[in-house]
């Protein structure tokens, strides 16, 4: 008989009360119940846990006075997760209440360790439809996820063996972390997707590092040259990176030459 899979949910979060208490929510409204709750407050300057009390005694609060960013925060959750996959969650994104059941029962079924699903965008008062450029990918994706991020972090689940296998996320980076991310994971192992909208991935319109193209494809070059350098990639998968690298350095470079 199939042992039930338990998830490690593993939010992280910097000032974000108020969107924070509805992305928890999204969590205690699942249909499916085996997991736990990891809240990694990076750094923040208010006192959050004041404001989580009325959840404190749903979740497992981490707190450390130092704003280090995302990937140190996720780092950390997974460092001290209790169960088998790691499931992430940005701290202004919602789960729909079908999302941990339904990929517990793909997993099973095919699996898997690594799985992603389809999503909403919600953006600006209203939800907005993807662009055919940002179809999402499953199986043996390496050369489909070169351009830039296909895999949205608060729809993966990870299992906890992966990270012994391709390391955890590069804190060196500022933005572009998920993308280098997926690429040392989809080096490695065939990643499933599961073509159902499980999440609503909300985009905010205040002042991001990454606003402009020549900026994070900036990032993105960081990243491709490490993984290059840095990892075995079979020479059918290196071809296609050694031409994305090239792409993106054009663009860095005109962006450069223009700014």
């Amino acid at each position: 008989m199939q042992k039930d899979i338990f998830f490690s949910v593993v939010i992280p979060v910097y000032n974000r009360v108020s969107l924070l208490k509805n992305t928890l929510e999204s969590v205690f409204l699942q249909t499916y119940k085996h997991y736990e709750i990891i809240v990694i407050d990076d750094g923040s300057n208010i006192d959050l846990a004041y404001y989580l009390k009325p959840y404190l005694y749903r979740i497992r609060y981490i707190k450390y006075n130092k704003n280090r960013g995302v990937s140190y925060a996720r780092n950390v959750g997974i460092n001290n997760a209790k169960y088998e996959y790691i499931a992430f969650l940005d701290s202004d994104d919602i789960w729909l209440p079908n999302k941990l059941s339904l990929q517990a029962s793909y997993l099973t079924k095919t699996g898997y360790l690594v799985c992603h699903t389809d999503e909403y965008w919600y953006k600006k008062d209203r939800f907005i439809n993807p662009k055919e450029k940002h179809q999402r990918y499953g199986g043996h994706i390496f050369k489909y996820i070169l351009d830039f991020c296909r895999i949205s972090p608060s729809s993966a689940v990870i299992h906890k063996t992966v990270f012994n296998k391709v390391g955890l996320f590069d804190e060196t980076l500022p933005i572009c972390e998920d993308y280098d991310m997926w690429l040392r994971i989809a080096n490695k192992f065939e990643i499933g997707y599961l073509p159902i909208k499980t999440i609503i991935k909300i985009t905010h319109t205040e002042p991001q590092l990454s606003l402009t193209t020549p900026h994070i494809e900036y990032y993105r070059l960081i990243s491709l040259c490490k993984i290059l350098k840095k990892y075995i990639i079979p020479n059918s998968l290196k071809k296609h990176a050694i031409i994305e690298l090239e792409r993106k350095f054009d663009i860095v470079k005109n962006g450069i030459k223009s700014s």
